[in-house]
């Protein structure tokens, strides 16, 4: 099995888990240094994991729920850690978001907890801060001593009682947790879009010095909003992002994320992994 080294040296370059990262591994096997896999998908699908014995992999998480009132049950945190163990991953990125919440009956009662199937957004307060922390000391202790890294979640609207922007919601909540940043380029643009800001100030704003990963993907305009999009390029202003983050910090990995798309044309891939390493190079 092989597994991912950090090289001080340099950023390492991969992609999302799935068939382009698979055609792709195919083809140029010598362009990626490691694939970026789902938990999700090795929960249900264990042998997805055993591309390892190709390329080293990093396990993603959208199970942990860091920013929400409903805990992962107790066999969701063995499975993850269980997972981590496996694969031996220098990390877990886990979405400062969360994925379940409270569920109601028609009647307005409590019922059992709903799963979201996405990570949503949270509350941008000094509460939902006090939550993360709190959940991030729990996760911390239930996952042993593999590091946490968490990822800026993209805002798709002006979240009711919120308090501060995002950029001051991570600085906040990586001012109390010893956490690693995964930053998202592409989330973090579709908030700055979607709420109005100048991107390359509210950049400023954000603790550089705490990112260990950086991620790429598309983005698509839909009724006005902006929107995550893993199934087309990256816009030029992602890139634009990327080089200014270069300029202030090296991260230890940077994972292109094109897996929404069963058919994503190799050309582009191959066009963005130039282009990636391109920056990296300048830097």
């Amino acid at each position: 099995m092989k597994h991912f080294r950090p090289d001080p040296s340099r950023t390492q370059i991969g992609l999302a888990y799935g068939p382009p990262a698979l055609a792709c591994l195919d083809a140029l096997p010598d362009a990626l240094d490691y694939l970026e896999i789902p938990f999700e998908q090795l929960r249900h699908t264990p042998e997805a994991g055993d591309v390892q014995q190709r390329i080293p992999l990093i396990l993603h998480c959208a199970s942990v729920s860091v920013a929400g009132t409903v805990p992962p049950s107790a066999q969701t945190f063995d499975a993850i850690a269980a997972a981590a163990a496996r694969l031996r991953t220098p990390w877990i990125g886990e979405h400062l978001a969360y994925v379940s919440a409270e569920g109601l009956d028609d009647d307005g009662e409590a019922i059992a907890p709903s799963s979201l199937t996405y990570t949503v957004c949270p509350q941008l307060s000094e509460a939902s801060v006090a939550r993360v922390i709190d959940n991030y000391a729990t996760a911390r202790a239930r996952l042993g001593a593999t590091p946490l890294l968490l990822e800026n979640a993209p805002q798709y609207f002006e979240v009711p009682g919120s308090t501060m922007p995002m950029s001051a919601y991570i600085a906040d909540v990586l001012a109390h947790c010893d956490a690693g940043l995964l930053l998202d380029l592409t989330h973090f643009l579709i908030t700055c879009v979607n709420t109005g800001v100048d991107p390359q100030r509210e950049l400023k704003r954000l603790p550089l010095e705490r990112v260990v990963e950086v991620h790429i993907s598309g983005m698509s305009t839909q009724s006005g909003v902006a929107w995550d999009d893993h199934a087309v390029p990256a816009p030029a202003e992602v890139f634009d992002l990327l080089r200014s983050v270069l300029d202030l910090v090296r991260p230890q990995a940077l994972t292109l994320e094109y897996n929404w798309s069963g058919a994503f044309p190799q050309a582009i891939l191959q066009q963005q992994l130039l282009r990636t390493r391109a920056l990296l190079a300048a830097a």
